[in-house]
């Protein structure tokens, strides 16, 4: 996990500030694994392709190329080069298995189908607590703390 964070400051560098998005308006990327270009010019990978005239989807080899040739995931960009990241991570020689190792291709599928979910829950999910946690203090603002009777909701 140390060169996850050493690779994300100097993505930050590259891309020329603490606090990166995509410019594009109304995209919510800000994982600086999924951004290119530099400050003020930054956008996300899919917004990239995008204007490339390429397919914002690509084919994941989630356990690596060097494992599984065939089998493949379709990702959106950016999840893709989010989920790249997490990959450089891997033992190498689980990653490359030179030999054909069904031990190592083994360990190889389990670390893929945990990034995969590790992606789900970092990026699809892991936006809900903070909006639930938020959500809640609006309403005990407005309806009081015990809102949900105020609005007519009764817990089982």
């Amino acid at each position: 996990m140390e060169d996850h964070h050493a690779r994300r400051e100097a993505r930050l560098r590259q891309l020329g500030t603490r606090s990166p998005r995509c410019s594009i308006p109304g995209c919510p990327e800000a994982d600086p694994f999924a951004l290119i270009g530099a400050d003020p010019d930054i956008v996300c990978y899919e917004h990239a392709a995008d204007r490339d005239s390429r397919s914002w989807l690509e084919q994941e080899h989630p356990f690596g190329q060097h494992n599984d040739r065939h089998f493949t995931l379709p990702l959106p960009g950016n999840d893709h080069r989010v989920r790249s990241d997490y990959q450089v991570d891997w033992p190498r020689e689980a990653l490359r298995n030179p030999e054909g190792s069904p031990l190592l291709r083994a360990a190889a599928t389990v670390r893929g189908w945990l990034d995969v979910l590790r992606l789900i829950i970092e990026r699809a999910a892991g936006w809900v607590p903070a909006f639930l946690e938020w959500l809640d203090a609006q309403l005990v603002i407005v309806h009081g703390p015990r809102w949900w009777i105020a609005l007519g909701w009764e817990p089982r």
